[in-house]
């Protein structure tokens, strides 16, 4: 596959994701935005982290909003068998922006489901919910990803906070499949944005080995987004474009984020999944 069918093929996805994520956006796509903006040799990266933050997004707000529905239902503090969730796309296309949460427990020694739900656009579907107490076999797509979020989450780390969110994303480069999870550093503090102490990491499709571990950031950097504020500003030093994290961050806290990539000099803009260049 071209390099250029590499492109659009990603930019269309955002497209997708982009109506899912927000329904009220009338923008139009244009599939051809990072081709004819950003430098060829940058295309990719900030293709991926448009795709991939805003995934995480999607995830970690159905994760929330799942696991406050489970917690208001008494069921977070009653059953210890739980051991996590996993979060995947209702359907195969990801355009509904429909959400499915299974909560995974510890059967025996076999991770198995316990509660599932649906989720649209942040919103608990809760005539979907369902409760299995004796335990239901997770597919092997939920098996893996969820092996590969409790592989990360035992890996050799610096944490920048006592709570870490995670993000699985199902990856494959024509040759083999990956899962990309992504350690996000969580904060309950109002307007703290935790642009510090996030990891990538790819790890094998069974979920157990881990293939690359990369540190996002160099320190444990918190933004403060007060009243008011109308941008943040950050100098990022570990890669030459923002990252998912950026995107996710930008969505998550709804400000833009301008960026300074010191490898190159370049100043980005990341303002919600739409990452473009201010200044080269």
């Amino acid at each position: 596959m071209s390099k250029c069918i590499i492109i659009v093929t990603l930019l269309i996805l955002i497209g997708c994701t982009k109506t899912a994520l927000v329904e009220e956006n009338t923008d139009i796509h244009d599939p051809y935005r990072i081709m004819n903006t950003i430098p060829e040799d940058l295309q990719i990266a900030v293709a991926k982290a448009e795709m991939f933050g805003a995934e995480i997004y999607m995830q970690d707000i159905a994760a929330w909003v799942v696991t406050d529905f489970l917690s208001d239902n008494g069921v977070l503090g009653r059953d210890k068998r739980l051991r996590g969730w996993v979060t995947e796309h209702a359907d195969k296309e990801m355009t509904s922006g429909r959400m499915i949460v299974t909560f995974v427990g510890d059967i025996e020694g076999e991770f198995k489901g316990l509660y599932q739900v649906a989720t649209q656009s942040g919103r608990v579907l809760e005539k979907t919910y369902q409760a299995h107490l004796e335990g239901f076999e997770l597919t092997p797509s939920q098996l893996f990803m969820f092996k590969a979020r409790q592989t990360a989450l035992k890996s050799e780390f610096k944490p920048c906070a006592d709570k870490y969110n995670t993000a699985v994303i199902k990856f494959n480069d024509e040759e083999n499949n990956y899962n990309i999870v992504y350690l996000l550093a969580g904060s309950v503090k109002h307007g703290e944005v935790m642009a510090g102490g996030n990891y990538r990491l790819i790890i094998n499709e069974s979920g157990e080995e881990i293939l690359e571990n990369t540190p996002l950031s160099k320190s444990c950097i918190v933004l403060q987004k007060t009243e008011g504020v109308a941008a943040l500003t950050l100098s990022h030093i570990v890669e030459p474009t923002p990252n998912a994290v950026h995107v996710f961050l930008s969505l998550l806290h709804q400000v833009p984020i301008y960026i300074l990539t010191t490898e190159n000099k370049i100043t980005w803009k990341v303002d919600g999944n739409k990452i473009s260049i201010i200044k080269i």
